[in-house]
């Protein structure tokens, strides 16, 4: 998905925030929400402890987890971005894992700020 695809992704899928609203409500769109925003952060890091420690299965593990996390909030650059990262740490490509970081944490602090505001429309 990396490349051209990318830039027709959007920061999140207001979609996905409908169904989460369709659910369970309101309640339920806000903690979905905010458990990525407060917990998205750790598996980012996992990423790139595993990658700095050179273990796979770490980057695996984290990149597994913040693609699914991006999944239930729409964050559909980050899916995209963390199922790179999970395929390449599984094959072992850690340089390769490593050159997807920036764009990872690039879309991930967007997402992040995309998310915020569907917060605060949902405050009003």
């Amino acid at each position: 998905m990396s490349g051209d695809g990318m830039s027709e992704l959007p920061f999140v899928d207001l979609g996905q925030m409908e169904r989460l609203n369709e659910w369970g409500g309101a309640d339920l769109q806000k903690k979905m929400v905010e458990l990525f925003l407060t917990h998205a952060k750790e598996r980012l890091d996992q990423i790139k402890e595993g990658v700095a420690t050179k273990s796979p299965e770490k980057a695996e593990t984290g990149a597994h987890t913040l693609k699914s996390s991006a999944g239930n909030v729409g964050a559909q650059r980050v899916q995209a971005l963390a199922s790179d990262a999970e395929a390449l740490a599984e094959a072992g490509k850690m340089d390769e894992v490593e050159a997807l970081l920036p764009a990872i944490e690039r879309e991930f602090e967007a997402a992040c700020g995309a998310l915020r505001e569907v917060l605060k429309e949902g405050e009003k």
